[in-house]
């Protein structure tokens, strides 16, 4: 009799594991998706790897203000700047992959600094995972008023009679592979000198102390539109609706060569499918906000609707691109 006894309550422990274990299973299922379904449940901080004020400041805190209103969350904007962008690249990569932390990036943080600087010895798009992009801007060269020139042509024309005086005023890897591939496609030698910022840059080039510099459209209209510099043409193939006036790199002759700016929100490679899908989502609605609309109008920002496969793909092909222009100009380590 005892056996007998002994099976029916083990018999029943079995019956009541089942039973706590079927309830049980749904309950952390459920918890699991409001989880989920709560996110984000805190500020989301947006790492913007160079100092306040430039392009990629300007439009992470555009795409922040209007995103915190969708989501019921502010994004607070750190900017971590030093080694060329390197420092706060690295910052958002080793961020805890939860979804609460992002990191801006623009060609030379993820395309040019992982081939040219030391210290970036990191993989953008393994160690990162693309988002969304925020943002896509043409590149413009401006020269001091001083030199009296209106066109890259006359750039050139303006170096061969003033050999070693032509000096450029550069702050990031864009703007300095865009010089060299200048030379390397028109010949146009101009001396390089380093700024910690385009602020700095800028004022040396309204001062006639720099001649020329290469930078985002958005970064430069502020100074164009004061009259401060001269802009005489776009390094890219299309024709900014900002500054219809001024030649494209493709009509002043020079069809190989294009240098161009765009800002995206990454994040750390570990963060869920789910929530990197969320926030692809929601930067798209709210750049298209009216609000934003505008201020992308005025500063000549073009929004281009990728889904995350899309922005990928984008980064791939960008990343290919600068590979091929810092081989050719022999800037690769």
């Amino acid at each position: 009799m005892k056996p007998s006894f002994a099976c029916k309550c083990t018999s029943r422990r079995s019956l009541l594991a089942t039973a706590v274990a079927t309830v049980l299973l749904p309950l952390a299922a459920g918890f699991g998706n409001a989880s989920a379904q709560d996110y984000p449940a805190k500020p989301i901080t947006a790492v913007v790897p160079f100092a306040a004020g430039g392009g990629a400041d300007t439009q992470t805190r555009i795409w922040g203000e209007a995103m915190g209103q969708l989501v019921g969350q502010r994004i607070i904007v750190v900017n971590v700047a030093g080694t060329a962008g390197v420092a706060g690249t690295k910052q958002g990569i080793a961020a805890d992959p939860d979804g609460y932390t992002v990191v801006m990036g623009v060609a030379s943080t993820i395309a040019i600094n992982p081939l040219t600087n030391k210290a970036a010895n990191y993989k953008p798009l393994e160690d990162l995972q693309p988002v969304a992009l925020t943002g896509y801007t043409p590149y413009v060269m401006v020269v001091a008023n001083q030199l009296n020139v209106k066109t890259l042509s006359e750039l050139i024309e303006y170096g061969k009679a003033h050999e070693g005086e032509l000096t450029y005023a550069g702050w990031t890897a864009v703007g300095e592979f865009a010089r060299k591939g200048l030379e390397v496609h028109t010949g146009l030698k101009m001396i390089p000198v380093p700024y910690k910022g385009n602020t700095e840059a800028m004022t040396d080039v309204i001062a006639g102390r720099a001649s020329a510099a290469i930078l985002d459209i958005s970064s430069a209209l502020p100074f164009i539109r004061a009259g401060s510099v001269t802009p005489i043409v776009m390094t890219g193939p299309d024709k900014s609706s900002a500054l219809p006036d001024v030649q494209t790199i493709d009509e002043a002759g020079f069809k190989d060569y294009f240098v161009d700016s765009w800002t995206a929100i990454f994040a750390p490679k570990d963060v869920p499918k789910e929530t990197v899908e969320f926030l692809n989502a929601k930067t798209r609605e709210a750049l298209q906000t009216d609000k934003v609309k505008e201020r992308y109008a005025e500063l000549a920002i073009e929004f281009r609707d990728y889904d995350v496969a899309e922005t990928r793909a984008f980064m791939e092909k960008q990343i290919q691109g600068w590979k091929a222009l810092i081989e050719k100009t022999g800037g690769a380590e």
